[in-house]
């Protein structure tokens, strides 16, 4: 965003006071009244905004004294910038001339959503179209500064901020800064801050990194992008991109324990509960929604309950914890998601439900080994549901839950030498288990048990186990199934779910 480049603007008003402020003697015309009016309105008529200087005195015999300097925006819409205290320095080293400048407790604004269009046009073309080259300046110190930027929903206050701008090259200005107050919290460590800039005409600040310490996730300022999170913490880097069409912010490092709740509040089927952590390889958001999403990380405690409406079902028990081994989010659409896990304290009715009518007993357990998603296929999967009796009583089916799974979910063709009418209303099982396969949304049913491993289903008969389902040949082409996930997922289009996510945080920030 060009309402960085004002990073310069501040600076570049110190060295214009100091340049045109500057003479060969310290005459007492320079310490009176008159004189502090002459160069505050050389000052204002420079920038084309009012600016006023408190008082001006000699230093040293090379250099001078500025104190409280302001520039405002017009009409008195804000203050730009203040500093109780520059001393601009002249320097005549090997034959060489160069100058340094030192601010000293002040308050920088970078940008505000309060300002006018006009002000940041007015700021940026009458302000910074200048060649500050030929002004020698090489070093610029700040101490006791507090930095402020608040554009888009992003927003940074630094404060206790103190470090050097080094514009030596002129083709290639860097800022080096450390900050120990961030948006209101105290950052023992401090927090690094780095820009890169152009120092010639129309000076432009290409981005601003933060390099931080384990800090809560509410202190870097994007908040109001990502929905009503208090949660979690990171340590990384934040980047924020100078785009001429959108605001971007980057971000590297480990985000831990986020609120599922929080980060899903506004879900149309209703907040996921958990909690979050990831490691960043990178991340970006632009105009306030996540494009961009590279990295690995888990999901703890996701209680099952949350994922019902969108499974179809009237209620799910149990909790999920999973290895996020890939994420991969391009452009707002998921190019790939490889992840494992495992499903725990789950009911054996509210699973087999449906499949068909009637109830079985036992404890059933569910374990990603592998689960690769990547566009809009299942690329590989290889997932194991084992279904056991508890120890305190003996396992059951019920035989239509039995005929139907076995039938139509399983595709077994029943065996002759047992008739179907033979079966009890409740068939007692020894073992139940079913190893799914997937290769590129070709699925293979698989058992898990007998002497061959081949055996989905094991009941007792007269007290002897007997394996009657056994696994089939062929697959089970899901890309219908798939196609009618997407087809659901595609009625809330890429606009929808910014917009969704957008109010989320305005909600979140009460505008």
């Amino acid at each position: 965003m060009q309402a960085h480049r004002k990073l310069l603007l501040a600076l570049s008003i110190l060295i214009v006071v100091g340049s045109l402020g500057w003479t060969t003697s310290y005459a007492l015309h320079q310490r009176s009244e008159s004189f502090r009016l002459e160069m505050s309105g050389k000052l204002s008529k420079f920038f084309e905004l009012p600016c006023t200087i408190g008082r001006i005195r000699g230093h040293t015999f090379s250099s001078r004294l500025f104190e409280d300097v302001d520039i405002r925006l017009p009409q008195s819409r804000g203050r730009v910038f203040h500093c109780k205290s520059a001393i601009w320095q002249e320097h005549d080293e090997g034959g060489q001339d160069f100058n340094e400048l030192a601010l000293v407790d002040g308050e920088l604004i970078l940008g505000s959503d309060e300002w006018a269009k006009s002000d940041y046009r007015q700021v940026l073309e009458s302000g910074l179209d200048h060649d500050f080259e030929e002004l020698r300046l090489r070093r610029v110190s700040l101490e006791k500064f507090e930095i402020a930027f608040d554009r888009r929903g992003f927003v940074i206050r630094c404060r206790e901020t103190a470090g050097s701008i080094d514009m030596s090259n002129p083709g290639d200005g860097v800022a080096t800064l450390n900050a120990f107050e961030l948006n209101g919290v105290r950052i023992g460590q401090g927090v690094r801050i780095l820009a890169r800039f152009k120092p010639k005409r129309a000076i432009e600040v290409n981005e601003i990194r933060l390099d931080l310490p384990m800090v809560p996730l509410t202190t870097l300022g994007i908040v109001p992008q990502i929905g009503t999170i208090k949660s979690g913490s990171f340590a990384g880097s934040l980047t924020y991109v100078n785009r001429p069409d959108a605001a971007e912010v980057g971000l590297r490092g480990e985000l831990n324990d986020v609120d599922l709740s929080e980060l899903t509040t506004q879900l149309p089927t209703g907040p996921l509960h958990g909690t979050l952590s990831i490691n960043v390889d990178r991340a970006r958001l632009v105009n306030g929604a996540f494009t961009d999403l590279r990295g690995r990380g888990r999901v703890e405690g996701l209680l099952l309950s949350s994922l019902a409406p969108l499974l179809n079902l009237p209620s799910l028990e149990g909790k999920a914890s999973l290895r996020l081994e890939s994420i991969d989010l391009r452009n707002g659409n998921l190019a790939r998601l490889d992840l494992s896990g495992a499903l725990t304290g789950l009911s054996v009715d509210e699973w087999l439900m449906p499949i068909g009518r009637g109830r079985a007993t036992g404890r059933l357990a569910i374990r990603i080994n592998n689960l690769e998603l990547a566009e809009d296929s299942i690329k590989s999967a290889d997932i194991e549901l084992t279904l056991k009796p508890l120890a305190e009583s003996p396992g059951t089916i019920d035989r239509e839950l039995l005929l139907t799974a076995a039938e139509k979910a399983l595709q077994f063709s029943w065996p002759s030498a047992l008739p179907k009418e033979i079966l009890p209303q409740k068939v007692p099982y020894v073992e139940c288990g079913v190893r799914l396969l997937v290769k590129d949304n070709e699925l293979r049913i698989l058992g898990t048990h007998g002497p061959n491993r081949d055996t989905i289903l094991t009941i007792s008969v007269f007290g002897k186990p007997f394996g009657i389902v056994k696994e089939q040949r062929g697959t089970i082409d899901l890309s219908p199934w798939i196609d009618q996930v997407l087809t659901q997922a595609r009625d809330y289009s890429a606009d929808d779910l910014r917009d969704w996510w957008q109010s989320a945080g305005s909600r979140s920030t009460g505008n």
